[in-house]
């Protein structure tokens, strides 16, 4: 059994389109398998005042509905709300608690280019390797550049159906 998997951002607001509404379904298979002793979800909560609300226009997670995880959520689960693409220092320490003598952790969810990525870096410059689960992952930008970017940056993919 592996430690830990980290669930970034599945939430009811992200699942617009066709590659992020057939995530929903992987990722519940995946939870459903129980191979993991933690579930980590991160939640992304938007404000009125927010960059992505005055900068780039984008107002949507601003509602409870919408912030709402949509995949299923076990027992053995945290959830970390941000306002952000990553995580606090904060978040990041619970996780090394969490990992113990653990020094990786498998991540999927949304958005591969964004907050997956984010969120590995910060993981990778607090010594926790992340073992991006990319077949667990979507985005909707090019997917090819996508992959190339994250094996660039952390060696690997993980591909495992």
């Amino acid at each position: 059994m592996s430690k830990a998997l980290l669930i970034v951002d599945m939430q009811n607001g992200f699942i617009t389109k066709k590659p992020y509404s057939d995530l929903v379904s992987k990722i519940n298979s995946l939870i459903e398998k129980n191979n993991y002793e933690y579930y980590i979800f991160t939640k992304f909560i938007n404000r009125k005042n927010s960059f992505y609300v005055k900068k780039l226009g984008w107002e949507n997670l601003l509602s409870e509905e919408s912030q709402k995880i949509c995949v299923s959520i076990p027992h053995n689960n945290f959830i970390f709300e941000k306002n952000g693409y990553g995580l606090s220092q904060k978040q990041i320490e619970k996780i090394k608690e969490i990992l113990s003598t653990e020094n990786n952790i498998d991540i999927c969810g949304l958005q591969t280019d964004a907050c997956v990525y984010a969120i590995s870096l910060q993981l990778f410059d607090n010594d926790i390797y992340p073992n991006i689960l990319i077949n667990y992952t979507a985005t909707l930008n090019n997917n090819k550049a996508v992959r190339a970017m994250l094996i660039h940056q952390f060696g690997k993919v993980d591909e495992r159906p």
